[in-house]
């Protein structure tokens, strides 16, 4: 069984000695440049930086419990909004509700009074129509009377007065008289 230091050190061994290697590296690179004469034209560092091995991080590995957070989050977030939206919706239908059932009852009120407005005139227009009948009778009973005692004071009879219209209906000409005259006696007359 390995020893607590033992255990310590396995897990940095490469970590460390890479470390430690470019520690050193980087020291005698600093010596050496400290140490050259000054007419010695300066050393590229960017180049050297670009000859040593670089080391990424890799990248963090996402904690599933956080994304499943988040994820629970946006969620939640998306079902408020929906809820807010549909409360919204429904105060408005709630409001359109109120106002449909105003003028609804409003409607109802007009046709109840106009129900009545036409009870009245139809007991009226009634009212109405029996004195014109009424007129209508007194007045064609006192014209009819009146015609009867016409006659009267000029002595026709009903015969004499169907003889009249007969008589009056004759086609054609006419003599003074009243007999009627043939086409041929008007047409034979010789002028002179």
């Amino acid at each position: 069984m390995p020893t607590r230091s033992e255990q310590s050190t396995a897990g940095f061994g490469t970590g460390a000695s890479y470390c430690a290697s470019v520690c050193a590296l980087a020291i005698n690179g600093a010596a050496a440049v400290y140490t050259l004469p000054s007419d010695f034209a300066s050393l590229n560092i960017g180049s050297l930086a670009e000859l040593l091995p670089s080391r990424e991080a890799p990248a963090p590995k996402p904690d599933p419990v956080v994304a499943a957070l988040k994820e629970i989050q946006s969620a939640q977030q998306q079902h408020t909004a929906s809820l807010q939206e549909n409360n919204r919706a429904l105060q408005q239908n709630a409001a359109r509700e109120q106002q449909d059932s105003m003028v609804l009852l409003s409607l109802r009120q007009s046709i109840t009074d106009e129900r009545v407005d036409v009870r009245k005139i139809s007991s009226q227009l009634s009212t109405l129509i029996a004195k014109v009948d009424s007129l209508q009778n007194t007045m064609m009973s006192d014209v009819t009377s009146s015609i009867r005692r016409a006659n009267a004071r000029y002595g026709l009879s009903a015969a004499m007065r169907k003889r009249m219209a007969r008589q009056s209906k004759s086609v054609g000409p006419v003599s003074v008289g009243g007999a009627p005259l043939s086409v041929l006696a008007v047409t034979s007359a010789p002028e002179s």
